[in-house]
């Protein structure tokens, strides 16, 4: 039974940034030649967004030689344990190839083959199912012809990775093919009229397709599955969709490029047995309220992006969504806790000392992509003047870092020894430095055992959704920074001697005491945040993803306490603050509810 229709609601009015043309991924006409790669220099991309990436730069070349299907399977098989036994020219008889060659092959791959070999082998042999009962039975019957003539017969095929660019009259001897798996090839086109009339599951992942119209009235009527992922896809590409077979039931348009979730949805709305939908990886994914649209449009979809949809994950009224929601959203990263720094050194009469998070992000900064439109990077340094007393900091770097650390036996702080090296390397910050342009800051906190900060921490607005999907496929950089601010030096204290060693020139020192890489992975609409934790005692600067798991709940005993009379088990439920300096963190966006 499907489920009940929402009540209609009228949306509370809020208060919008405004969004602007110019700030979507439509480009001006006087931009830049070269722009969009001066954006992503320099951008530390995850191994997955690698390989996406790689592919599609080689789709995308015009030099692609023609190789029609027939050719791609013959290829796969040449490869495969099947080649021995259906060349017609072997001098091996099909009795030897089955009782002595392909068991000291099986033999070799399992005695002397890495794991990664044996994936190899298994993926080259797995064109059907039952490949050896094939060979087998021919075998028995002493006929090669036989073999080929049930390899035609096969109700699954498997030729991916094997560079077909078009589909051909071979692939219609094939007239029993219930699956049939074409991912990783150059394919731009799909000639659906070679398609056998029964086939229910059609995988195009990782080709190079980027129309629909040209062949979804023509999919066979008995099609139930589509998966056209990681393919050249765009909103234009989707006029097609109203025509695919209305019997289909899942569809596979994750890690394209479709932007505007409302063409997709007027699409979809005519096939009405469709219960599974993946669009993760697209930037619609990301936008306002993505789940919520979604299973208020499609409200007899049962599956989005492999998470079962929950009845509390649908809205119990129907909300018209602002047409911004399509087109922004907001990023979000929280610093969850920031646990046992080193105590800093007491510092001279009149400065200030704090700790802050500075967050890497180049992809959301849109001053930054504005200005690299129209002006070379190069060019950047030059807006900004040189401050007063820039020129005596500058001079004064080597005193100023030993003075202010002080040496270790005049430090009133109980940390170790070791511990002060952390702090002993202040250097004045470049005011000339673009932070703007590619870093965010938190804010700015006194010491503590345990230290937390503002939720969330960081909170940037979001008209471009391409960037903001591409910032989840990448590795981030965090930096925990030490900072001491010095004013105007002040007279030393009666009776107390200085330990300043010259006079200090005011302005703003600092240290980085942790730098820690984070591989972001694609938003999950079921999960608001993704965490990581990280501590000095991992041995690397890479941070642990914390899975579905939420490292918000957790308590700590930030020292010895009596135990509360009545409530013994909410302190036996806390932990000791670690001994290693820790970080608790999230980032997420607003794309679960409304």
């Amino acid at each position: 039974m499907p489920p009940k229709e929402p009540a209609k609601k009228t949306a509370l009015p809020v208060a919008r940034l405004p969004i602007s043309d110019s700030s979507l991924v439509l480009l001006p006409d006087n931009v830049l030649e070269g722009f969009q790669e001066r954006l992503e220099t320099g951008i530390d991309w995850t191994h997955e967004a690698l390989a996406r990436r790689y592919h599609r730069s080689k789709c995308l070349r015009e030099d692609i030689p023609t190789v029609p299907f027939s050719k791609g399977l013959q290829n796969r098989i040449q490869k495969s344990i099947l080649s021995g036994f259906l060349d017609e020219n072997s001098p091996i008889s099909l009795q030897d190839q089955w009782e002595i060659l392909l068991p000291l092959t099986q033999w070799d791959i399992s005695r002397f083959s890495n794991e990664e070999g044996k994936a190899c082998f298994r993926s080259v042999n797995c064109i059907t199912d039952n490949v050896e009962n094939l060979i087998k039975r021919a075998v028995k019957a002493g006929d090669r012809a036989l073999l080929r003539k049930d390899l035609k017969e096969v109700p699954i095929l498997r030729i991916f990775d094997s560079k077909i660019t078009e589909l051909d009259s071979g692939l219609s001897e094939f007239t029993k093919l219930v699956t049939l798996n074409l991912c990783g090839n150059y394919i731009g086109d799909i000639d659906a009229a070679f398609l056998p009339p029964g086939l229910k599951l059609l995988e195009l992942q990782a080709n190079r397709i980027s129309r629909t119209e040209t062949f979804a009235e023509h999919l066979p009527p008995t099609l139930l599955y589509l998966g056209l992922a990681k393919n050249l896809l765009t909103n234009e590409s989707l006029q097609g969709l109203p025509r695919l077979p209305h019997v289909i039931t899942t569809l596979d348009l994750s890690e394209n490029d479709i932007y505007n979730l409302e063409t997709v949805l007027d699409g979809l709305g005519t096939l009405p047995y469709l219960m599974a939908l993946s669009l993760a990886g697209n930037p619609c994914s990301v936008c306002l309220g993505y789940s919520s649209i979604i299973t208020m449009r499609l409200p007899n979809l049962q599956w989005l992006d492999s998470r079962e949809i929950l009845p509390t994950d649908r809205p119990k009224y129907f909300v018209e969504p602002h047409p911004d929601d399509y087109r922004s959203n907001h990023f979000n990263f929280t610093v969850l806790r920031i646990m046992s720094i080193p105590q800093p050194p007491k510092q001279d009469k009149g400065a200030t000392t704090t700790f802050h998070i500075e967050l890497e992000l180049p992809l959301l900064d849109s001053k930054r992509r504005n200005f690299l439109m129209f002006r070379r990077n190069e060019s950047l340094r030059e807006m900004l003047p040189l401050p007063e007393y820039e020129s005596e900091v500058l001079l004064g770097v080597k005193t100023l870092t030993s003075s202010i650390a002080g040496p270790s036996h005049n430090l009133e702080t109980t940390t170790h020894e070791s511990t002060q090296d952390i702090y002993a390397h202040l250097v004045p910050k470049e005011s000339r430095e673009i932070l703007n342009y590619t870093v965010f800051e938190s804010n700015k906190v006194q010491w503590n055992k345990m230290m937390n900060f503002q939720e969330p921490t960081i909170r940037i607005f979001c008209p471009d959704l391409v960037a903001l999907r591409d910032t989840f496929q990448t590795v981030v950089t965090l930096r925990l920074v030490y900072t001491v601010v010095m004013g105007k030096q002040g007279k030393p204290e009666k009776g107390r001697k200085s330990t300043t060693v010259i006079k200090h020139s005011p302005g703003e020192y600092r240290v980085v005491l942790a730098t820690i890489r984070c591989a972001l992975k694609n938003p999950d609409w079921s999960q608001p945040f993704q965490h990581f934790h990280w501590d000095d005692s991992l041995g690397t600067n890479d941070a642990i993803h914390w899975g579905d798991g939420d490292l918000a709940i957790l308590q700590y005993l930030q020292g010895p306490t009596k135990a509360a009379k009545g409530k013994p088990e909410a302190d036996a439920a806390k932990q000791p603050v670690p001994d290693n300096l820790t970080c608790h963190f999230s980032f997420g966006i607003d794309a679960t509810r409304f």
